[in-house]
Formats: C-alpha cells, structure tokens, sequence
C-alpha cells in the first residue's frame, strides 16, 4: 500500500500541466501546414490582369510571361501543399506583373512624347514657312 506523500510525488505538479499543454500546442502548430496564400494568389492575378488591361503583351511581353509563369508555379505548389513555396512565387509574380505594367506604361509615355515632338516640329516648320512668306 502506498502512502500518502508518495501519492503527492507521482502526481504531476501545478506548473508541470501548464508546461506539458504548453509543449503539445507547440508541437501541434510546428506540425500543421501553413494556409494556402490565397491573398498572395489573388493579388498576383489581378496584377497580372491589370498589365493586361495596359496591353502589356504588345510592350512587355517578356515580363508579362514571368509574371504568369510564376502564377502557374504558385499554383502548382499550393496544390501540392508547398505553401511557403507558392507565396513566394505568388509574390514574385506580382512583382513580375508590376514591372511589366511599369514599363508599359513607361513605354507608352514615350510614344506620346516622340508624336507630341513631331507635332511641335511639324508646327515650327510651318509657321517658320508662314513667316517666310510675308
């Protein structure tokens, strides 16, 4: 038969529950996956959208391609629940879809300048002619 103070020595101490639940919930958060990057996702295609909408296929393609390359890798990875993996990669997409709209729009302000130049040029040559003719 067991006596009282050996019961009191097998029973687990106050602090010691606190410490064992505190150690299985780190346990339990180290093991569950990461939720998949849905904001990461949707922002990467609306980027990819709005280069798009810019006509950023006519002015650059090339980043516009990685921007969706990088979509299809992100989503590829989310379903094979790499979740780290497809943020990282729904984040470079974005990034990818903004330069390509960046520099669409870098092009485009280019072409109106070059057209606005000819247009003053166009207008200075006539009006040098108007006054040539008096």
């Amino acid at each position: 038969m067991t006596t009282a103070p050996e019961l009191r020595s097998k029973r687990l101490q106050p602090g010691g529950f606190t410490l064992l639940a505190g150690v299985a919930l780190l346990l339990t958060a180290c093991a569950s996956a990461p939720l998949p990057p849905t904001v990461a996702l949707d922002a990467a295609e609306s980027a990819i959208g709005n280069a798009e909408l810019a006509n950023a296929g006519r002015f650059a393609s090339a980043e516009l391609a990685e921007a969706r390359e990088k979509l299809s890798r992100a989503n590829s990875a989310a379903s094979n629940d790499q979740m780290i993996a497809a943020k990282r990669l729904a984040d470079e997409s974005k990034l990818a879809a903004e330069l390509a709209l960046a520099r669409t729009e870098a092009a485009k302000a280019v072409a109106i300048n070059t057209e606005l130049s000819r247009g003053f040029d166009a207008l200075s040559e006539e009006m040098q002619r108007a006054g040539d003719q008096r």
